[in-house]
């Protein structure tokens, strides 16, 4: 079934995560969701209320403006199916990749929605 490997991975992490807002914000910060593949990549929640994770590529740092970002953001759908399953059609980038300061370095990033994610990530 579509999503399962998705939502299972998701899962693990948010029954893992505690309970207090703030908490649970560093939680997902420092956390990735377990992915079955995909060397380069790691997955994490940055904005569980609107339900907007980010790909995060983990290979190499990026000065901003270098080259090269343009040819990481054509791996990451087959990283997305790879590792969890995802096909092209069931998730969608919410903002074009961006690079983000992480621990002092700089990271290329996307961030993507599922929109046909049910249940929500959300917490209750």
């Amino acid at each position: 079934m579509a999503l399962d490997r998705f939502k299972q991975a998701l899962a693990a992490l948010l029954d893992q995560a505690p309970s207090d807002p703030l908490e649970r914000d560093e939680y997902f910060e420092l956390h990735t969701l377990p992915a079955a593949t995909g060397e380069g990549f790691e997955v994490v929640i940055c904005d569980e209320e609107n339900e907007i994770f980010a790909v995060i590529y983990t290979e190499r740092l990026f000065d901003e403006g270098e080259p090269g970002q343009e040819a990481v953001e054509a791996l990451v759908p087959e990283f997305l199916q790879q590792a969890f399953g995802l096909e092209p059609e069931e998730w969608q980038s919410t903002e074009p990749f961006d690079l983000g300061w992480r621990s002092r370095e700089y990271l290329w990033f996307m961030e993507f929605s599922v929109p046909g994610l049910t249940p929500t990530c959300r917490f209750d």
